[in-house]
């Protein structure tokens, strides 16, 4: 996450870092954070930590943030902009794909695995926050939502037919499937295959290609 991203941001209780000094220091604590939810959750997650591994008093952390619970907002906030951002810029309908649907498929499901590995302690921490409070996942439901809504024109004009009644519910199904089984893996993981297995990716555009192309 970058500081440009950190400048942008509008959340409250996060108060607006208008020098690059201040900008660079919050873009730090957003990695910190990134870093240390690897191993732990939000409840595990100190303000000591943080300016510890970012090596700032905890007054100048309050300087930037209200609180823990701003600064997580915060967190999940920049993640998911930068993503959104992603997004739009890359689910194009002009962009020609040589495989097709297989090809758009594989490619979405690459992008998806390889930035839930990214993330994946902060996507973890979120689901099992979601657990006693679901608004802490709406920010990444959100996400996927759109995902699904750039997605599915895309899909739609790759079929090499006609779309007929169902294809719809098909390709919003097959994402789904993605999303639930990321979460799964990423939650508790019941094997066999985990998120960080290389056949992961395939496995999944399989799945998918099959429900959409029935």
């Amino acid at each position: 996450m970058d500081a440009t991203l950190v400048a942008q941001l509008d959340i409250p209780g996060m108060r607006p870092a208008k020098q690059k000094r201040s900008r660079d220091l919050v873009a730090e604590l957003m990695r910190a954070g990134l870093a240390l939810l690897k191993d732990r959750d939000f409840d595990r997650l100190s303000i000591a930590d943080l300016c510890a591994a970012t090596n700032i008093t905890v007054g100048s952390f309050y300087a930037r943030f209200d609180g823990k619970e701003a600064y997580i907002r915060a967190l999940q906030s920049g993640v998911v902009e930068e993503a959104r951002r992603a997004m739009r810029r890359d689910y194009r309908a002009d962009i020609a794909w040589p495989r097709g649907l297989a090809g758009f498929i594989e490619w979405i499901v690459g992008t998806s695995v390889a930035w839930n590995r990214r993330y994946e302690g902060l996507v973890r921490a979120s689901l099992r926050q979601a657990g006693r409070d679901p608004a802490a996942w709406t920010p990444l439901r959100e996400l996927g939502q759109e995902r699904v809504a750039l997605a599915l024109p895309i899909a739609l004009s790759l079929l090499g037919r006609p779309p007929v009644v169902g294809d719809e519910d098909a390709i919003r199904f097959a994402f789904q499937i993605l999303s639930g089984t990321v979460n799964n893996m990423i939650l508790i993981n019941p094997g066999p295959f985990s998120i960080h297995d290389e056949a992961t990716p395939r496995m999944l555009s399989r799945a998918m290609l099959k429900l959409i192309e029935g």
